[in-house]
């Protein structure tokens, strides 16, 4: 009880409280002497007694009345404010980018934020009340993880950063980093938790992308060395072939050294491809011609081992138009395509795949189809998922397709997939003709 009187005092600060008191005080005793002055001159001693008496009690009235109003003004003050900072702090949490969500001492969840429905799709409504389990995958259950992070609350009060995994409204995971915390009354004892869940699915991407980008760093350094060092005997070899074919007129000695000629070309070609592909991407964007990035991409992929005995189907339609894009952002969403045709293929005695472009009424549309062993229709909802994979453990990271996806959204078109298990798949991809006449054109064509 002192304690919030004195609360109360400091807010209202006792020099301003002493002011008015004594002002109330001196306006009270200083009209009564004002009257006792100019009509009470006379008076006799019983009514001056009731004069002051009066005096005291209308002072004593008048203080009562000005506290009154006073604590009644500060209370509305009070409530204001913290209205006003209740308010604040709901739309921060209402409307943070993570899920912010309040559980009691037997786990259940209090409070949802509009954050959590956007992260795992329940609403507020669904989820209020339930266990906060509802949210934790099965297999992390039986690992234990809560008692895990109980204990951590216990020892530390809190944990942060902790990187796991929770369940959507459609059990698919999430990854996320989980930050809890004890929430606790006013005097100072624990009436439940906090926590913070925020979506690192984006961020992965972007880590893998960057490391992805990072090691063709490392590949377009080394195979820069590579071709400095095997350009020069390659060089020389070549010269020599050709003082060779100039020697003799032998048939037999002319062809195998056409071959020799041949080969050195082709190991050349590989190196030079190898060396553009792993180049530092460029993020500017200029006027390209898609023929011309399906053709580069499908002679790189002529120098992957695993393609060596598929057949690379061309139809590019000569009329398609350039248009404005990042040039090596749109190759990589080829060779993305290509390589995982190529994988859905092992073990098919006549491995194929075809590629075609068409222009429609504003749309160019590229089709890449394999004869492979196809996608199961369930699966094909998830396939443009992050980290969402069909190859084995090892064999893929689930971001090739996803950051396909990303890239064609970004450039106003749309990559959809038809398939039927046992008989291939069939990825098609839109994209917008730019209206760029009058920009420098890429005049090569497929």
């Amino acid at each position: 009880m002192f304690k919030e009187i004195y609360r109360f005092l400091r807010h209202v600060r006792m020099g301003y409280l002493l002011f008015t008191s004594l002002l109330v005080l001196g306006v009270v005793f200083g009209g009564s002497e004002i009257v006792y002055q100019v009509f009470l001159d006379d008076t006799s001693p019983d009514t001056l007694r009731w004069l002051y008496f009066s005096r005291g009690v209308v002072a004593s009235l008048t203080l009562m009345v000005w506290a009154a109003w006073t604590v009644y003004s500060y209370r509305e003050l009070y409530e204001e404010e913290l209205a006003s900072t209740e308010s604040r702090y709901r739309d921060i949490i209402e409307h943070s980018a993570d899920a912010i969500l309040s559980l009691d001492d037997d786990g259940r969840i209090n409070s949802w934020n509009q954050g959590a429905r956007e992260i795992f799709g329940w609403t507020r409504e669904e989820m209020i009340g339930r266990p906060v389990t509802t949210m934790v995958p099965e297999d992390l259950i039986e690992k234990r993880e809560m008692e895990c992070i109980a204990f951590g609350m216990r020892y530390r009060g809190y944990v942060r950063n902790y990187e796991t995994e929770r369940l959507n409204r459609e059990g698919k995971r999430v990854l996320v980093n989980l930050t809890e915390s004890f929430i606790r009354d006013r005097k100072g004892e624990i009436v439940g938790r906090s926590q913070i869940l925020r979506d690192l699915t984006e961020l992965k991407i972007k880590e893998q992308q960057i490391q992805h980008s990072e090691r063709l760093a490392t590949v377009g350094h080394m195979a820069a060395g590579v071709a400095h060092e095997v350009g020069n005997p390659l060089t020389a070899i070549s010269s020599l072939v050709q003082l060779c074919q100039r020697k003799t007129q032998e048939p037999f000695v002319q062809e195998q050294l056409a071959k020799v000629r041949s080969h050195i070309q082709r190991i050349t070609k590989i190196v030079r491809d190898l060396v553009d592909f792993s180049r530092p991407s460029s993020l500017e964007a200029r006027r390209v011609q898609v023929n011309t990035l399906i053709e580069s991409s499908v002679g790189l992929m002529r120098h992957d081992a695993r393609c060596r005995d598929v057949d690379f189907e061309l139809d590019l339609s000569p009329e398609l138009p350039p248009i404005i894009c990042v040039p090596d952002q749109l190759q990589q969403v080829f060779v993305n395509l290509l390589l995982n045709a190529v994988d859905a293929m092992e073990g098919r005695e006549e491995p194929r795949v075809e590629i075609a472009t068409r222009v429609t009424e504003d749309h160019i549309e590229l089709s890449v189809r394999d004869n492979g062993k196809g996608i199961p229709e369930e699966q094909q909802p998830r396939i443009f998922e992050p980290f969402f994979t069909t190859k084995e453990v090892g064999r893929g990271t689930g971001l090739g397709l996803s950051v396909s996806h990303g890239i064609i959204t970004r450039m106003d078109g749309a990559i959809v997939v038809d398939s039927t298990p046992g008989e291939g798949a069939l990825f098609t991809i839109r994209l917008p003709i730019n209206d760029t006449q009058h920009e420098p054109t890429d005049t090569h064509s497929g």
